[in-house]
């Protein structure tokens, strides 16, 4: 029979194991991408120049084009659903364990690490657009208030969804530079970045949201949990500091889209 002193030995064995992997865990979000330069000597194909490097320094043609084989093949189809050197599917999967640092990189000018987030939302939705047509889910009709333009509003944003999750996150960029601006793990933050960082968490939402259907309370506590951390990995506050400069950024949104709604309704009820 094993001993109290190995069922305690075993115990920390396995806690230690999970602490190791939880700080490998921490730094592959810190940092999930190493680059090595090629010290091997190449003959550009374009222009013909001899460089030791990645890229050739006349054209900037990469030291991997050449003739075209299988492979070349394979990656130009790949290129136009983003599956490249900077790769979609990397970039949605550095999104779901990484938000925060990830957008950090991106908008901090390491955009190597990362696929074109504008360009990856409108992908995303044309892979989900084929994918309902070919296995369609049935979906109850949008419910509407009786008002003309929310109704119209509603329908379009549930028939363009990417660009509805889009326009929706705009509403959070002003209240989102107004209280984390100053923020220690990204200061000085800028409007402009407020948009692309707007832009990935769209592309969460719609990730999260698309296999299911509209306004689940379960998917949309996860996008609002996505959000939280992805601000709280992004701006580095405390997760306490994060909290409350969130849910105010959140009730500020909301207010400005409920004002929003409430002008429509009254410009319904004059021009009806």
């Amino acid at each position: 029979m094993a001993t109290i002193k190995d069922k305690t030995n075993k115990s920390g064995g396995v806690r230690q194991f999970l602490a190791a992997r939880w700080q490998a865990f921490r730094a592959w979000q810190e940092h999930p991408v190493t680059f090595r330069m090629d010290e091997s000597e190449h003959v550009c194909n374009n222009c013909g120049h001899t460089f030791t490097g990645n890229y050739c320094p006349v054209c900037s043609q990469s030291a991997r084009h050449g003739r075209i084989t299988w492979l070349a093949i394979w990656q130009g189809i790949g290129q136009l659903w983003g599956i490249d050197n900077r790769s979609a599917l990397f970039t949605l999967w550095q999104l779901l364990l990484r938000p925060g640092y990830l957008v950090r990189d991106f908008i901090s000018g390491k955009r190597q690490v990362s696929y074109p987030p504008v360009k990856l939302l409108f992908i995303l939705a044309a892979v989900v657009a084929l994918v309902q047509y070919f296995f369609p889910v049935p979906v109850e009709e949008p419910s509407h208030v009786g008002y003309k333009y929310i109704d119209y509003a509603f329908d379009w944003m549930n028939s363009h969804q990417n660009i509805g999750e889009l326009l929706t996150g705009c509403i959070f960029i002003l209240p989102t530079w107004l209280l984390f601006r100053k923020a220690p793990g990204y200061p000085n933050h800028t409007i402009p970045e407020g948009f692309f960082l707007q832009v990935y968490i769209a592309i969460l939402s719609y990730i999260i949201q698309a296999p299911f259907p509209p306004a689940n309370p379960f998917v949309i506590i996860i996008t609002l949990l996505y959000s939280y951390v992805t601000y709280k990995q992004l701006f580095g506050y405390s997760y306490w500091q994060t909290l409350w400069r969130w849910t105010i950024c959140s009730v500020l949104s909301f207010a400005t889209l409920l004002m929003i709604i409430i002008m429509a309704i009254i410009a319904d009820a004059l021009y009806r």
